[in-house]
């Protein structure tokens, strides 16, 4: 339920008003004066005001003027009622901060749909706010990440939304992803990774162990200040598996990305998606490796791989 603040000295000219409101669902408070209406926030900050310009001692313009400055009333819109002829007012209540008015005699009609109106701008203008601060804060969260990435390529890194969204991985990130949790998609964190992000046992690392792939150790490196991203790292250990693994072929590290991919299955369109690199090239990379390996089929390379990757008695 929205709170209506309705500031004037004579409440005979906003009865019909506050009946209004009240009818239409709104919680109506009132004050009598100026001074009243700023010991009113002290208690309540209501959603929307709606200000007599012309009342004694504190008028209706100084009033405002007082409620923009405070920073935690500043953003409450201001709705003055007015004279019809009181343009010079009307000019100094806009400069003083006022989203709009309404005139004497009020019509009840006009004023609940200008407070209807006012109360969905100020809340499309406070999603905007937030949104701002959360692109704000993936922002400096992504920079952060990329000056760890400069000086240290090789590792896997990832930066995931608190819902479970992969917003960004390295490619050693997305290598591990894939070879532990072959069937997730890469647009979200798997399952595992996301229960233990989401509770407190996120300070201590995760394990994830896959036989003969080793262990995949995850850390919670640091979140946004709104807890909406967070920035992981990942780790292979106790394995010589992989890419890496696969080097001892002659190969240069992309052709090892590439046959590794090959082992697990996936198709040069596939692969190129991964290694974010053009079909073509994934085909070039085919053709070396298999004149370095000194076969002529995936199946062949794949078998020679595994046999690397799993020992000869897993291969045969």
């Amino acid at each position: 339920m929205n709170t209506v603040l309705v500031v004037d000295d004579a409440p005979a000219n906003v009865d019909i008003v506050l009946d209004h409101l009240t009818a239409a669902g709104f919680r109506v408070l009132y004050a009598g004066s100026g001074t009243r209406a700023l010991k009113q926030l002290e208690l309540r900050i209501p959603d929307i005001i709606l200000l007599d310009i012309k009342m004694p001692g504190l008028d209706g313009i100084e009033t405002c003027r007082l409620i923009k400055q405070r920073p935690e009333w500043k953003n409450v819109p201001i709705i003055f009622i007015t004279g019809a002829d009181e343009l010079s007012q009307k000019l100094a209540a806009f400069e003083a901060g006022a989203v709009d008015f309404v005139t004497k005699p009020i019509l009840p009609e006009e004023v609940e749909a200008r407070v209807r109106t006012h109360l969905r701008l100020r809340e499309l203008q406070t999603e905007l706010e937030h949104k701002n601060q959360a692109l704000c804060e993936e922002i400096e969260l992504r920079l952060d990440a990329e000056k760890q990435l400069e000086a240290k390529l090789d590792q896997a890194f990832v930066i995931a939304s608190y819902e479970g969204g992969l917003l960004f991985a390295t490619r050693q990130a997305s290598i591990l992803l894939q070879a532990f949790f072959p069937s997730a998609s890469m647009s979200v964190l798997p399952e595992v990774v996301l229960r233990w992000l989401s509770s407190n046992d996120r300070q201590k690392p995760l394990v994830i162990h896959n036989c003969p792939k080793g262990e995949l150790q995850v850390d919670h490196l640091a979140s946004s200040d709104s807890r909406r991203l967070a920035l992981l790292r990942l780790e292979q250990h106790n394995s010589s598996w992989g890419p890496t693994a696969l080097r001892t072929l002659g190969l240069t590290p992309r052709e090892a990305e590439v046959l590794y991919w090959i082992t697990e299955g996936k198709t040069n369109p596939e692969i190129s998606t991964i290694l974010d690199t053009t079909l073509h090239t994934i085909k070039k990379h085919n053709n070396k490796l298999f004149a370095k390996l000194g076969v002529e089929t995936r199946m062949a390379a794949a078998r020679l791989a595994m046999s690397i990757l799993t020992g000869p008695e897993a291969a045969g």
